[in-house]
């Protein structure tokens, strides 16, 4: 409920009293993953839902949260790999499609981000996270149409840069 009402660093606390009762118990896990990974903690939401998979493999939410934050953490193709399997779990589940599309957005592969986007937006053209990252990939397209390629491949050597990323994920 707290995570819900916006509020996943009052819920914490509570997923890991709930852990210290049941330590054996993937959806705690992955819960606390979401709750790490909304309060950008991206290190400690991995380590979680890695734990979640460990318990609970091939769970298809669990594999589009971890692949999510792999992203994030800059392991692009592994998170990439984790999402592409959530997909092949579940094909009806279009969550994982649009979060593999916006890591594609994010590294400014935009033929690549449309793509799956659209496969996504087929399953669920209404819901509002589809809306929104439709509406989000249309203002990055439209944003960086005036770099050239050359001034786009340079953009995409730093966002790789370990230090850009970790710059990244401190202003989160």
């Amino acid at each position: 409920e707290l995570m819900r009402e916006g509020k996943p660093s009052l819920a914490i606390p509570l997923i890991k009293d709930a852990l210290r009762e049941n330590s054996q118990d993937p959806y705690a896990h992955y819960l606390l993953g979401i709750a790490r990974m909304k309060c950008g903690r991206f290190f400690l939401a991995k380590q979680a839902l890695e734990t979640a998979n460990q318990l609970l493999s091939r769970h298809s939410e669990n594999l589009r949260s971890l692949g999510w934050v792999k992203v994030m953490l800059g392991a692009v193709e592994e998170g990439r790999n984790d999402l592409r399997e959530a997909i092949s779990l579940d094909l009806m589940n279009h969550l994982p499609y649009i979060d593999l599309a916006m890591s594609y957005f994010h590294y400014f592969d935009f033929a690549q981000g449309r793509e799956w986007l659209e496969r996504g937006a087929a399953l669920a053209s209404k819901d509002p996270f589809v809306l929104h990252n439709l509406a989000m990939a249309k203002k990055m397209e439209k944003e960086y149409a005036r770099y050239s390629s050359n001034e786009i491949q340079k953009m995409k050597e730093e966002k790789m840069n370990p230090e850009m990323q970790k710059a990244f994920r401190v202003s989160i």
